[in-house]
């Protein structure tokens, strides 16, 4: 009778603690911003030195938080309350940055950001020339050769390593779980470095587009596996029982049972593994040399990427060179949030699925 009644509640009744007040709301806003505008005020003005204000900031943080704690639930709400109000101005604080630099790459990059821009090259473009000429044509191509030929080579490699770790837990399986995490923490400059010291360096390739492929490879890999491999977790242990009751071979449950059903959280993996790479500038400088030419070719000669481009190009004195760098970051951006929103969308997909 008693799970006969919560199942016929309402969500906020049964989730009672995601049920908020505006005033409630109110007072979380205040107490996490507060503090921090007025010391940045006086800051401005010039009352206190700038170590002086960040210790008064921490000092009214902490008091803002614990009153606000207190007045919505008493003392047992103090501790609460600073922590609450702690996150609040954590979260402010990156989305004024992130704003700041969205709207700084937006406002500068509309500039030269015209059709001819997407499609023309910088094979007879000087720094100097006019923004109505040249473009990141054939940096685009070689982004996206680059991180295609990545992606073929990590997503099986990758996908493979978490059906070991979850479906065949062999005896390497804590050993192949500690590699995933250790290259998860490897500087993508680390991995440019490896491969230009060991296929470069030594005379065995030239600078290419398959070179900075291998490079993002080892960076999207530990991605890919990770993500596939918790992915893996959540398909429900009934679905290999009942597949196994029926004869079915550990092989042929994990291929036709298990991949599927997991399947859209395999696409998420994927993209989340292509949007951490596809900004990466320092495994490309390494790798792939750059070029002002279109080259398709990924292992014949230096290729261009857009995050090279950029990385050229804000170094340039010149005006127009920097502007057609700001309107290379803002393709870049909008790739990268596309990639991210497929991935999300995939992923509540699939949570509403199970649901």
């Amino acid at each position: 009778m008693s799970t006969a009644l919560i199942e016929n509640q309402t969500p906020s009744a049964q989730r009672p603690w995601r049920k908020k007040s505006r005033n409630d709301v109110l007072i979380v806003v205040v107490a996490s911003t507060l503090p921090a505008l007025f010391c940045f005020t006086i800051y401005q003005i010039g009352i206190l030195s700038p170590v002086i204000s960040g210790m008064l900031f921490v000092i009214l943080q902490i008091a803002a938080g614990a009153i606000a704690g207190t007045i919505h639930r008493g003392r047992r709400g103090l501790a609460d309350g600073v922590l609450i109000a702690s996150i609040g101005f954590a979260l402010a604080f990156i989305g004024t940055v992130m704003s700041s630099v969205i709207w700084s790459v937006l406002t500068k990059g509309l500039e030269a950001l015209k059709w001819q821009f997407i499609i023309q090259n910088n094979e007879y473009i000087t720094p100097t020339s006019p923004l109505g000429y040249g473009g990141i044509g054939h940096a685009v191509l070689g982004t996206l050769i680059i991180v295609g030929i990545a992606t073929i080579i990590s997503v099986p490699i990758g996908i493979a390593t978490a059906v070991y770790i979850t479906e065949v837990r062999g005896r390497s399986r804590v050993l192949v779980q500690g590699l995933v995490q250790a290259m998860s923490g490897v500087p993508s400059v680390v991995a440019g470095l490896f491969i230009f010291a060991t296929l470069i360096f030594t005379g065995v390739f030239e600078f290419n587009g398959l070179m900075g492929a291998l490079a993002y490879t080892i960076l999207m890999l530990p991605t890919v596996a990770r993500t596939a491999e918790e992915v893996l977790r959540l398909v429900p242990e009934d679905l290999r029982s009942a597949a196994l009751a029926l004869g079915a071979s550990r092989a042929r449950v994990v291929s036709m049972v298990v991949l599927p059903t997991a399947k859209s959280g395999l696409v998420t993996a994927m993209l989340l593994g292509i949007a951490r790479v596809v900004g990466e500038t320092a495994p490309l400088v390494f790798t792939i040399f750059g070029s002002a030419k279109t080259n398709i070719n990924p292992v014949e000669g230096p290729m261009a990427a857009i995050p090279l481009y950029i990385f050229n190009g804000v170094r340039q004195p010149f005006a127009p060179e920097q502007a057609r760098a700001y309107s290379a970051a803002l393709v870049l951006l909008f790739l990268v949030i596309v990639f991210f929103t497929l991935a999300r969308v995939l992923s509540s997909d699939r949570r509403k699925g199970k649901k």
